[in-house]
Formats: structure tokens, C-alpha cells, sequence
């Protein structure tokens, strides 16, 4: 097997009646948000060069955030959607649109979905990230990773005002699910419980990220211990890559990282 296939695990797998009311739809107020305060990159690289059309899911993971973010209120010109089109220079290009939109006291939100060799290789995370982090010109950046390992990519924001949501943990594989129907979660679980989460939040509020980690790390948990205790299936998939999630005392697990200057602006509360 290529390495290019370790990057995730792709399965479809049934939901059961509980964890169906946990991820039904959300009642959004009607009330008119405030003007948002801030800019999103959501990059999903859902292609592959042609290779593993079994891993396509049809962007959903990156539309999940967009639709988070336009119920909230944020206009379709603060967010740029990058799918495919990607490159070795895909995270400079992504990151300097945002440095050049975004603001002071303004939020910085960078959404990545993928194969993690993907973002670790291809776009050389550890060494690029880090600068073109630092470079945004606010302390409001957020940063959320659905992939593989997603721990990895979020460490690389350490030391950097800001938080970040890890889907996974460092060592942890992750799982999608490929097909819509059925009462299945189509996509990253993580992704689908956080854009619930984030648009469950009163309108007219900011954004509060740290308490929508919360809430989507919950609900992932109870997903897969669910799903892995009764899908033999989903089970060999990870034993075949030498991963046993169902022994551990909780699957994912992720942490949320969030230094001291970034924990006093964590709910990005607008600037007077």
C-alpha cells in the first residue's frame, strides 16, 4: 500500500437511532447576526491526482464549515473556498489571501480537510505553516484540521496567538463515512458535529470556538465508541493498520490548543 493511501480511513457505516438525534438538524433564530468580524480560508483536497476515487466525498466536509459560517451571517466574500486546484504553493496562496484581508482584531479562520501526507508533505506543513501563521496580522486565528493525525498539523500553530481544533489526536487515524443516505454522516464526524455546534450558538453572538470543540468531541466519541463496538468492519480497518481505537479508554482524542494570550479573545467578542 502507498504511504498516500495512509492518510485516512474512508468508510460508510450506519448511525444509530441516538446518535441520529444528536446530529439531526439545528433550529436557527431568525433574528440578524452582527457583521462578521473576520475571514475563512476552507481548503479540502479531495482529488488525489485521479487515485482513490473510493476517498471522494464530494466536499462535503468543506461545505459542512461554509454553511456553518453563512448561517452565521459571515457573506460569501469573506470566505475562499480552495478545492483541488492545489499545489506545493496552495497553503502560501491560501494564508496570503487571508493576511491580506483580515485585520487587526479581525478573525483568522484557516479550515483544512484531507489526507494527512497530503498537508504534511506535499504542502510541507511543518516548515511553511509556522511563518505564514505568525504573519497574519491579528491574534484572532483559528485554525481547524480534519485529517489523519490532525494533532501534528495543529502543533505547528504552538507559540503562535490563536487556537486550534484537531479533528484527531497526534496518533490517532481518523474515519469518514462515504454515503449520504440511510442516516449516515457523510464525511469527517468532527466536521459535521462542529458546524452543528457552531451554528447552535445564539445569533447575533460571535463565534465561541473552545465550547463548539467541546461539544463536537463529545459527540465524536460517542459516534465511533458506537460505531466501532458494533461494525466489524470499521473495526478491521483500523486493526489492518495496526490502530485499535476501541481499546483505548476514549476515541478521538484530541486537544484543543489554545495559549494564554489567545485564551482571553477565545470567544472572538467583537472589537469596541
Amino acid at each position: 500500500m502507498k504511504r498516500r493511501q495512509l492518510g485516512g480511513i474512508f468508510l460508510w457505516f450506519p448511525v444509530l437511532t441516538l446518535l441520529l438525534a444528536l446530529a439531526g438538524p439545528r433550529e436557527v433564530a431568525s433574528a440578524s447576526p452582527v457583521p462578521p468580524t473576520g475571514w475563512a480560508v476552507l481548503l479540502e483536497n479531495n482529488w488525489y491526482g485521479g487515485l482513490y476515487p473510493d476517498l471522494q466525498v464530494g466536499y462535503v466536509n468543506s461545505t459542512r464549515m461554509l454553511n456553518a459560517l453563512i448561517r452565521r451571517g459571515w457573506p460569501a466574500d469573506h470566505i475562499l473556498l480552495v478545492r483541488d486546484t492545489l499545489g506545493p504553493n496552495s497553503l502560501q496562496a491560501s494564508l496570503g489571501w487571508l493576511a491580506a484581508h483580515v485585520r487587526d482584531g479581525e478573525t483568522a479562520l484557516l479550515y483544512i480537510a484531507g489526507e494527512y501526507y497530503f498537508f504534511a508533505d506535499t504542502l510541507r506543513w511543518q516548515s511553511e505553516f509556522p511563518a505564514l501563521w505568525s504573519a497574519l496580522p491579528t491574534s484572532r486565528r483559528v485554525l481547524v484540521a480534519e485529517t489523519c493525525f490532525a494533532e501534528r498539523l495543529t502543533r505547528a500553530a504552538s507559540g503562535i496567538p490563536g487556537i486550534a481544533l484537531p479533528a484527531v489526536g497526534p496518533d490517532e487515524w481518523n474515519l469518514w463515512g462515504l454515503r449520504p443516505t440511510g442516516g449516515l454522516i457523510q464525511g469527517g464526524a468532527f466536521t459535521h458535529f462542529l458546524a452543528g455546534a457552531l451554528e447552535a450558538q445564539p445569533n447575533g453572538a460571535p463565534l465561541a470556538f473552545p465550547p463548539a470543540f467541546s461539544e463536537a468531541l463529545t459527540a465524536a466519541r460517542t459516534y465511533y465508541r458506537a460505531v466501532l463496538t458494533r461494525t466489524p468492519e470499521v473495526l478491521a480497518a483500523f486493526h489492518s493498520r495496526g490502530a485499535f481505537p476501541e481499546r483505548l479508554g476514549q476515541f478521538p482524542n484530541p486537544h484543543l490548543l489554545e495559549d494564554a494570550a489567545a485564551a482571553q479573545v477565545s470567544e472572538f467578542e467583537p472589537p469596541l
